[in-house]
């Protein structure tokens, strides 16, 4: 879960887009996404803030993760574990349970984490973009460009990683802010979909940053909710 929780918190890094085959106003105002993306990324570098990561199964909180971060020399987030909680199952409960039953369900639990995982090595393919697959995409005619009410524009393009997958992306259409990213896809094949959906929100100063995030495995009724709050200034 830390490698999610990095990856959306690097995800407006919109970078290396070139769409060579689109219009000179195109161009312009990639080029001003990229140049507002790589000042915004700088700017967190300033910030400390709290990660709280959740994983729910069935809608029931099965774990919670509270972390400290904050952009490290190298440039990745590094972390601080302030707390880690699991919800308490009643002893008289495992009493209960005969030994064959408390085998399934260390079976599921374990499969269920390495589902997760590979969910969560799955999404890191597509965040942040990769220019040489937004290019891909572009040369074979897939990327879509929708202006929306409220000044914004919806960017998505299909077949990113896997056939009949999708990476969007919703911009400002004044300022190239990313307000929402999301990816449809799937794990070994298409009916085992997974899905990602990132709010970004702004700081006083204006400075964009991953709000909450939600992977999911529907299939599974596995979800895991990552939220950024409580940004501070480092020195302040």
């Amino acid at each position: 879960m830390r490698r999610i929780a990095f990856l959306c918190g690097a995800a407006c890094i919109f970078a290396g887009v070139a769409l060579a085959h689109q219009s000179p106003e195109m161009q312009q105002a990639i080029a001003a996404a990229r140049e507002a993306a790589a000042s915004n990324q700088q700017a967190l570098h300033a910030y400390s803030w709290i990660s709280t990561t959740q994983i729910l199964v069935k809608g029931e909180v099965k774990d919670t993760k509270v972390e400290d971060c904050q952009y490290g020399p190298d440039g990745t987030v590094q972390k601080t574990e302030l707390s880690d909680t699991q919800p308490q199952q009643q002893q008289s409960g495992r009493r209960r349970r005969g030994r064959v039953k408390e085998a399934i369900i260390k079976k599921k639990t374990g499969e269920m984490q390495e589902e997760m995982k590979s969910a969560a090595a799955l999404v890191g393919s597509y965040v942040p973009p990769s220019s040489d697959k937004i290019q891909a995409v572009v040369a074979a005619n897939g990327v879509t460009i929708s202006p929306m009410a409220d000044n914004q524009t919806v960017v998505s393009f299909a077949n990113y990683e896997k056939t009949g997958d999708s990476l969007t992306l919703t911009l400002n259409a004044a300022s190239h802010a990313l307000l929402h990213m999301s990816v449809d896809t799937y794990l070994d094949d298409p009916s085992k979909k997974v899905t990602l959906d990132v709010t970004f929100e702004s700081l006083p100063d204006g400075t964009r940053y991953a709000g909450k995030t939600v992977m999911a495995i529907p299939g599974d009724q596995v979800e895991v909710h990552i939220e950024n709050s409580n940004y501070e200034r480092l020195g302040s």
